[in-house]
């Protein structure tokens, strides 16, 4: 992997991190401020509702941790070993625990009926697209894992 692709992919993960950290801290808790004013009978589900938000973004960033690891582990030459396959597991869970919350706060956003209509949308593309992710990266796992046993083998060979 070239010095400038490294560099180029770490500054983009900083900066989705750090963009990230500031809808956690600012946007979030002025959304649920602000929806409680405009529907104050849901006003008492603002804490939990910034509590779930900022946990799927969490999970996200634990991706993003991991991502950064293996770009270093790439360009030191070490991704095909044990600890690669670790970070990659990492996202995989992060991926399926975010999910997870989702699904978790529109079933309890549903069971109270404080759902609006578009959430079931939402909910739906989000599960897809959350698991489809993590199914994809399981695969790439797989080939690296493949890729990790082949080169091995070869150095066994050599």
């Amino acid at each position: 992997m070239s010095r400038l692709t490294t560099v180029v992919i770490k500054a983009l993960t900083v900066i989705a991190f750090v963009l990230i950290l500031l809808v956690q801290v600012f946007l979030i808790p002025e959304a649920a401020q602000s929806s409680a004013v405009m529907y104050p009978v849901f006003a008492y589900l603002a804490v939990p509702g910034i509590i779930g938000c900022v946990a799927v973004l969490a999970c996200v960033q634990v991706v993003l941790v991991c991502v950064w690891r293996l770009v270093d582990l790439a360009s030191a030459g070490r991704i095909f070993n044990g600890r690669a396959l670790v970070w990659v597991d990492v996202i995989i869970g992060a991926i399926w625990a975010a999910v997870a919350l989702v699904l978790i706060g529109e079933i309890s956003l549903v069971m109270i009926g404080a759902a609006p209509p578009f959430a079931f949308w939402a909910t739906v593309i989000a599960v897809v697209f959350g698991a489809g992710t993590a199914l994809v990266v399981g695969i790439l796992r797989a080939l690296l894992r493949q890729a990790t046993t082949l080169r091995s083998e070869l150095e066994e060979v050599v």
